[in-house]
């Protein structure tokens, strides 16, 4: 069976390079019947917090990425927190001690600074040099003497490695040029990600490996260290990356593309998984709305390019805009309105809420954009857009208009057009010289739904009142 995992770092909110990997790992595992894991790498004590890995449990099922095995679900493969595994790490590093390929290395983090340094002057990778491998036994007990902690290093053998990548095809790495003898436990004793990394995919029968292209340079890595602890290796498909709008490289540290910050604004999971799926991959045949099952099913690897993706915000909206306009009326206002309130924009009646929001189904690409559309509605409201209000032709609509809303039938859904029938012969204006002042007047813009749609719902009694408001602007 296909076992995938997505495992985060709790040291900041989902973002949308990782919310990326997340659903592609999901897709695949769910279009082949496999398993998704969800596993926490806690490792970095300094910078991992609780209410992170809350934070990242509650976007992923706000996105529909429910885990099969993982933190408050279980599963035979437990602990699903790396900080809850020391002990089991231990074992493996003690035995590749044993078996000398890894060692005790005294060398200093400002040693290995230096050799950068020293590298990249000389135009080459910077790479650790190894010398810690082969310091006599006075050298260590000097270096031990000074208060020095080692680290624990993995001794590369294999100067080369090809493997298969499920997205790249064949890669070859020279190891000689590209790394050295790596750290598997930091000086504080605790497993770096790639010892962790490489146990808990073998131990949790991970099958397949779904990740950025960033950590393209650690497989090579990860294949020497699992065979060396007597492991299989998954399979690994590298993803490409995420840049901006203009190409620059989307930074994890960016609230705007944080999964909290698109919730936050407004946007509707099942678009943003639709947008997400588009950052590198096409089912092939043209099309670009999905509904949430459907991109289970169109998924495939194989259709995962390699070069960089671009997130366009615009796009985004686009995508979440028809998502928007596919909801029943009944849905989008219980979605909207759910939103409302949470967001604390709600500023009129729940009730008169419910039966307006439909009518902007066909002009808002998220939420958000809804506080500041109901707003004409508000108990607070002032004109902003006066000059339609003040011409003298208006007055006179205004006023005609005033007088007809009493004999008008509001559960007539064609009330709006009766009405329009019955003011025509009273103005001695026309079309956009007739409806503007009228829509102004009503919802103070000039652009908006349809006064046909909003009419009957706005009602006689509001209508009235926003008229004779109408009519007091000079």
């Amino acid at each position: 069976m296909i076992r995938v995992r997505f495992a985060p770092s709790p040291t900041g909110y989902l973002h949308l390079g990782n919310i990326r990997t997340a659903l592609f790992n999901y897709l695949f595992a769910k279009k082949n019947k496999g398993q998704f894991l969800l596993r926490i790498e806690d490792t970095d004590t300094e910078r991992s917090k609780r209410e992170y890995e809350e934070s990242q449990k509650e976007d992923l099922l706000w996105m529909g990425l429910r885990w099969d095995e993982g933190p408050d679900v279980g599963g035979p493969c437990g602990s699903y927190r790396q900080s809850e595994r020391l002990e089991i790490y231990r074992e493996f590093v003690d035995d590749l001690i044993k078996k000398q390929r890894a060692y005790y290395c005294y060398v200093t983090e400002e040693e290995v600074e230096e050799m950068k340094r020293v590298a990249r002057l000389e135009k080459k990778p910077p790479r650790f040099d190894n010398r810690g491998r082969n310091f006599s036994e006075p050298e260590i007990e000097r270096r031990k003497a000074k208060g020095i902690k080692p680290t624990i290093r993995f001794r590369i053998k294999e100067p080369e490695l090809i493997l298969h990548d499920m997205i790249r095809g064949t890669v070859k790495f020279n190891l000689e040029d590209m790394v050295g003898d790596f750290v598997i436990v930091k000086a504080d004793g605790m497993p770096t990600f790639h010892l962790a990394v490489c146990i808990d995919d073998a131990l949790m029968k991970v099958t397949h490996v779904i990740r950025g292209e960033d950590h393209l340079s650690n497989t090579p890595k990860h294949v020497m260290l699992t065979e060396a602890m007597g492991l299989m290796p998954p399979m690994y498909g590298h993803l490409p990356l995420v840049n901006g709008p203009g190409g620059e490289p989307l930074s994890k540290r960016m609230d705007s593309i944080s999964v909290r910050h698109f919730r936050k604004q407004g946007y509707l999971p099942e678009a943003l998984a639709n947008y997400i799926a588009l950052l590198g991959w096409s089912a092939g045949d043209n099309r670009e709305i999905f509904k949430f099952e459907e991109l289970i099913e169109s998924f495939d690897l194989a259709r995962v390019g390699k070069s960089p993706a671009a997130y366009d915000p615009q796009k985004l909206n686009w995508v979440n805009g028809e998502h928007l306009r596919k909801l029943a009326d009944q849905d989008f206002a219980r979605k909207s309105l759910a939103y409302l309130k949470e967001q604390k924009l709600l500023r009129i009646p729940e009730p008169l809420a419910v039966r307006t929001l439909p009518v902007f189904k066909d002009s808002i690409d998220k939420f958000e954009d809804l506080g500041d559309r109901l707003g004409f509605m508000a108990e607070d409201f002032s004109y902003e857009e006066k000059g339609w209000l003040t011409r003298e032709p208006s007055k006179n609509i205004f006023k005609r208009a005033i007088l007809l809303l009493p004999d008008l039938a509001f559960d007539n859904p064609e009330v709006y057009q009766v009405f329009i029938d019955k003011l025509k012969p009273e103005v001695t204006v026309k079309g956009k010289d007739l409806f503007m002042p009228l829509r102004v007047a009503l919802t103070g813009r000039e652009h908006g739904p349809e006064l046909k749609k909003l009419f009957p719902i706005l009602g006689r009694d509001f209508i009235t009142m926003r008229l004779k408001k109408a009519l007091e602007v000079v």
